[in-house]
């Protein structure tokens, strides 16, 4: 009987399980039924490009800097990235006015506006639909024992760097088999110091609504 040791095992069974979390965000429950959204894994040599981009935004984006250098520990120990986008105009019909605009036709018509997270303006039920796929991803990840955590800026760096095309709206959702779970000490590469200098300044939700989207 063949031997496989424990890193082969591993690495392999990575692979699989990813498979299993596109097969979920494939099949996942959406608004209409119809399966829009595009999926792709990266391997290390993109991440390592992302880890770049997102460090790169330093000066505009703390928090994406932080993702970018943990990203950098995180490809140390086997682990996957699937990338998950969709499209930003409206095929519903809905009219219901969340986009800003009175009317879907009145959104498709729209000029495209190209920000850091996102090009908008864009249909809230893509968005939803992007992301109950996400979490359909995350949730197989969790049930076969991964380290898994979703992340906007691991998927906007995708964005911006084509490494997806043909998008609009993109997340991604981050695994591991690391021996420990990578996801819960990010503030390592923060000082308490900086930590508290940057938090209202940065965080989602406070004083410049999302992570770096708005320029000071």
């Amino acid at each position: 009987m063949a031997i496989r040791e424990m890193e082969d095992l591993v690495q392999k069974g990575l692979e699989r399980a990813v498979e299993m979390m596109a097969l979920s965000a494939h099949n996942s429950i959406r608004f209409e039924g119809r399966n829009t959204i595009k999926m792709i894994t990266v391997g290390n040599e993109e991440m390592e490009s992302i880890a770049e981009f997102c460090f790169s935004l330093g000066d505009m984006s703390p928090l994406a800097a932080r993702d970018g250098r943990h990203l950098i520990e995180l490809i140390k120990e086997p682990c996957s990235l699937l990338i998950i986008g969709d499209k930003r105009r409206s095929y519903f019909n809905y009219d219901c006015g969340a986009c800003g605009y009175r009317t879907c036709a009145e959104l498709n018509r729209a000029e495209t506006t190209e920000s850091l997270t996102a090009h908008g303006p864009s249909c809230q039920f893509r968005n939803i639909n992007m992301n109950i796929a996400a979490s359909a991803a995350a949730s197989i990840a969790w049930r076969l024992g991964l380290h898994c955590r979703v992340f906007s800026t691991f998927g906007f760096a995708a964005l911006a760097l084509e490494i997806i095309e043909d998008v609009d709206l993109v997340v991604s959702v981050s695994v591991s088999a690391a021996k420990k779970d990578p996801y819960f000490d990010r503030h390592k590469f923060w000082t308490q110091e900086y930590w508290e200098e940057i938090f209202n300044k940065e965080f989602p939700t406070y004083n410049r609504g999302f992570i770096g989207a708005v320029e000071e």
